[in-house]
């Protein structure tokens, strides 16, 4: 008996485990919308459990306009996206307007690959 409190137990506690890390990262919303969304994406610099979508399109679509995480800022663009690193902001900075960011490290083509 006491064998199977113990199973119990450590069940319930490696489950409020997996409940607090998800629920303290972005996996679970950037997990909900890779599979619902149509080109929603993960930039490949980046993973679903630290990339945050800071702006969605606010038309019918489901992709993110402006994301970051520990390391980039992320802007979509027409192309691909935009990356800047984060310490690198150029005066008068908006995360949420790419033509502040200067002159973003890189331009990169959306591959469609997706980061796990």
């Amino acid at each position: 008996m006491s064998n199977m409190k113990n199973k119990i137990l450590l069940l319930g506690i490696i489950f409020i485990l997996l409940f607090l890390f998800l629920s303290l990262t972005h996996s679970c919303s950037n997990i909900w919308s890779l599979l619902t969304e149509n080109g929603y994406f993960i930039p490949q610099e980046s993973n679903i459990f630290s990339f945050n979508a800071t702006k969605m399109n606010s038309g019918s679509g489901g992709w993110w306009l402006y994301g970051e995480d520990k390391k980039y800022y992320y802007a979509l663009i027409s192309s691909g996206y935009l990356k800047l690193q984060k310490g690198k902001e150029p005066e008068g900075f908006n995360k949420f307007d790419f033509n502040t960011w200067g002159e973003p490290e890189s331009s990169i083509s959306e591959t469609g690959d997706f980061i796990f």
